[in-house]
């Protein structure tokens, strides 16, 4: 029996220490379901629900202000009851019909190739004599899907457009050292005592550089902010254009950044998007 006692003695110490212990962890995950909650709250108190491109599976969340601009709609083709192409149809599909899609922008001489979601919003900045104003802006997500046939073109598509809006905008290209490598979240948040291959908020890479044209575009001088994103094959540009002198109150120097770090991409192979609507999809409650 003292052998017992004795024993159970040495155990006692160790004992509360286990039990120490599982309490700190307990209290550690609890921090971290908090910090996710928070996380969350954050990203609905700027960011409109996901939209989800249903060609690509290519989605983010777009700022409060921007409203989501309709695709246009591939024609469907007559069939007959037995679901055939119905008379005068039938020989026609190596011949696509061109589709205009409004999205494209009015204000400016370039077209977004691989255009797959467009949106709009009226936001205040500050004017001439400092006077407040109120404009368009608008926000665009382009792939390379529609390249994944012609595997050079697609390699350089980021490239190949920042030159595109370069020139239509008639400025020199950007230099090497106006490109900037740089993730969203900059600083990720990871919950303590998960690996590092973990992170709470998992960050996505970008390349950025801005465009500022000399001159005014459409009444209004503007900037052009890029953000390339490559994932495999897989390359995407979330281009926004705004207003010089975006007054303070539309937060964007929040919103942008909660904006980049929600983009997913759906795997890393390129390939055709599904058949579907140009550019589809709609925009989903947030969570």
């Amino acid at each position: 029996m003292r052998c017992l006692v004795a024993r159970f003695l040495a155990m006692l110490p160790l004992a509360l220490i286990l039990a120490g212990c599982g309490a700190d962890l307990y209290e550690e995950r609890l921090g971290n379901t908090r910090i996710l909650f928070a996380h969350m709250q954050l990203l609905n108190e700027h960011l409109q629900g996901r939209w989800t491109d249903p060609e690509t599976g290519v989605s983010l969340r777009p700022p409060l202000q921007f409203g989501l601009l309709a695709p246009p709609v591939k024609p469907q083709k007559a069939t007959d009851a037995q679901g055939k192409p119905a008379d005068g149809e039938a020989g026609n599909d190596t011949e696509e019909e061109e589709i205009h899609d409004d999205r494209q922008p009015k204000y400016l001489n370039v077209e977004l190739p691989g255009l797959r979601g467009a949106f709009q919003a009226q936001i205040k900045y500050i004017g001439d004599n400092n006077l407040d104003a109120v404009g368009d802006a608008w926000l665009y997500v382009m792939t390379n899907h529609d390249l994944a046939e012609q595997v050079e073109q697609a390699k350089t598509f980021n490239q190949d457009f920042v030159k595109s809006l370069a020139e239509a905008a008639h400025v020199s290209p950007p230099e090497a050292d106006k490109f900037e490598s740089i993730e969203y979240p900059r600083v990720p948040k990871r919950m303590p005592g998960v690996p590092s291959s973990g992170p709470f908020v998992k960050p996505v890479k970008y390349t950025a550089v801005t465009i500022n044209p000399p001159e005014a575009i459409d009444g209004m001088e503007r900037q052009f902010s890029l953000y390339l994103h490559e994932q495999g094959d897989i390359q995407v540009i979330v281009l926004f254009v705004l207003p010089q002198n975006v007054a303070t109150s539309e937060r964007f120097s929040e919103r942008i950044p909660l904006c980049l770090e929600t983009l997913e991409v759906a795997g890393d192979r390129l390939s055709l998007p599904s058949p579907g609507n140009i550019g589809g999809g709609a925009t989903a409650p947030s969570f």
